[in-house]
């Protein structure tokens, strides 16, 4: 039998108390768990109670892999399923039944009395809202470790309430996670690539993707980061992917490619080798980015620009699982994904409304890097930013969007670049931290380049003051 870890088991109170009349007595419930926290044994083991409780129970996904990882778990709590999917036989006598949306839309629909959707922030397909009026008198559980669309809107229409499971930071920290470290591998021009159905088009995505710089270094940072790691690429399409297998098979690093037209048993053995070590780096189009289990998969390369923030967090998701032998997940940003969305284990405040995505992402023009003699310079092309390589600068990377906002505004408003220095010092002291060696280099060369004529000493000056008041805890 399962045994349910303590935040699991409460997960599962919080959701039956929103359910239960004599309580909350609402019927549709949203849950957000990080990816790799245990979402498909959460809804499992409610199964299970529903079952026992003689309930009829349908899950509902959007993929068939999902479909046989699910009914996996739910026979390791004791449940026998019913497949609803093309190729396999229908066996409506079972309570419980899981079915691939397209499918089940096609097919006679079983009775339910609890209705659960996995991965449901693609619940609002007009197939996903055709279940509310099937079953008027159900509860529904909707689950997913991202609860926004990639517009930014949340599932206030579907949804009475959110149940945030917790903040990342505390899986990480009670090593339910795994450590991680982002690392900034270069940062591709995508200003000229328009937009299809609010993401880049991937067609004119893949022609920037696919300059033989960016494609260079791809490997380039492998090789220097995660040589010998099991490393999962994300690509534009399969073209592109297929592309980024032939320069990493080139470089003698075993490796192969797989998307959803690969056939079955091809992608399973392909996958087995991945999990065996045989292959070292599998890139691949989407379908390894949801209900894709590798505890041991220790990097992730990111190689495809995106506006999800949903495919963004599933895709890094993919190495944040931990393992007896796994010091941290490795995350190779190269598309400049940090810029976007921002650094890959901050916490996120998650709402039924959504969010507002935040213009995070600074001009290219406008990113600072040093070259080996410490003089200044513009990034105008992916590689130069390779140097930009550990994760305690990824991190100053982080705040530093802050500072240009603050260098932004003071423009707008006219402002003294002074104020700029300052309003950035209240900023860190919010925060309880203080300037660290890459910040002062970059402040010092970036308010110079504005017209400021500060020695580099004025900044050190900061950090001292800084100091004494975080000793003095003045807030």
């Amino acid at each position: 039998m399962v045994v349910l870890r303590e935040y699991q088991t409460e997960g599962i109170k919080k959701i039956f108390e929103a359910w239960d009349p004599k309580r909350s007595n609402l019927k549709n419930v949203l849950f957000q768990m990080p990816t790799g926290t245990g979402k498909t044994t959460v809804f499992s083991a409610i199964v299970r109670k529903a079952h026992l409780k003689e309930k009829f129970v349908l899950i509902v996904v959007h993929r068939i892999e999902l479909v046989e990882q699910i009914a996996e778990r739910l026979q390791s709590f004791g449940v026998s399923v019913g497949i609803i999917s093309a190729g396999n036989k229908a066996e409506p006598d079972k309570a419980v039944q899981v079915a691939t949306i397209q499918t089940l839309s096609r097919r006679n629909y079983p009775p339910a009395d609890i209705v659960i959707i996995d991965e449901c922030h693609h619940s609002k397909a007009d197939t996903y809202k055709k279940l509310w009026e099937i079953y008027p008198d159900a509860r529904f559980l909707g689950v997913t470790a991202t609860p926004v669309r990639i517009n930014g809107e949340g599932f206030d229409d579907l949804f009475e309430i959110l149940i945030p499971l917790g903040k990342l930071s505390y899986f990480i920290n009670e090593g339910h996670l795994a450590k991680m470290k982002h690392l900034v591998c270069g940062i591709p021009d995508v200003s000229k690539v328009k937009q299809r159905m609010r993401d880049y088009d991937l067609q004119m995505l893949k022609n920037v993707m696919l300059d033989n710089s960016i494609m260079a270094n791809l490997v380039e940072s492998y090789k220097k980061f995660a040589n010998g790691k099991k490393t999962i690429v994300f690509a534009v399409d399969i073209e592109h992917s297929k592309s980024i297998v032939e320069r990493y098979l080139g470089a003698g690093i075993p490796s192969a490619h797989i998307d959803a037209t690969t056939p079955k048993t091809e992608r399973k053995a392909i996958l087995e080798q991945f999990k065996k070590g045989e292959i070292l780096v599998l890139s691949n189009v989407d379908i390894v980015s949801e209900g894709f289990d590798v505890p041991d998969c220790e990097a992730v390369q990111l190689a495809r620009p995106t506006k999800s923030l949903v495919l963004y967090l599933q895709q890094v998701g993919r190495c944040m699982r931990p393992s007896p032998n796994k010091e941290f997940g490795l995350v190779l940003d190269n598309a400049g994904l940090w810029l976007e969305h921002g650094i890959c284990y901050i916490d996120r405040d998650w709402s039924l409304k959504g969010i507002n995505k935040a213009k995070r992402k600074v001009a290219i023009e406008k990113q600072i890097g040093f070259d080996e003699e410490e003089r200044i310079r513009e990034i105008t092309r992916p590689t130069e930013a390779e140097g930009l390589e550990l994760v305690e600068i990824s991190e100053d990377l982080e705040r530093l969007l802050i500072f240009e906002s603050f260098i932004r505004f003071a423009k707008a408003q006219e402002h003294k670049m002074v104020s700029v220095v300052y309003k950035y010092s209240d900023y860190l002291l919010s925060q309880n931290a203080n300037f660290t060696e890459f910040e002062i280099k970059y402040c010092h060369r970036r308010l110079n380049k504005e017209g400021c004529n500060y020695k580099i000493g004025f900044w050190y000056h900061r950090k001292k003051e800084l100091e004494e008041k975080l000793k003095e805890h003045i807030i």
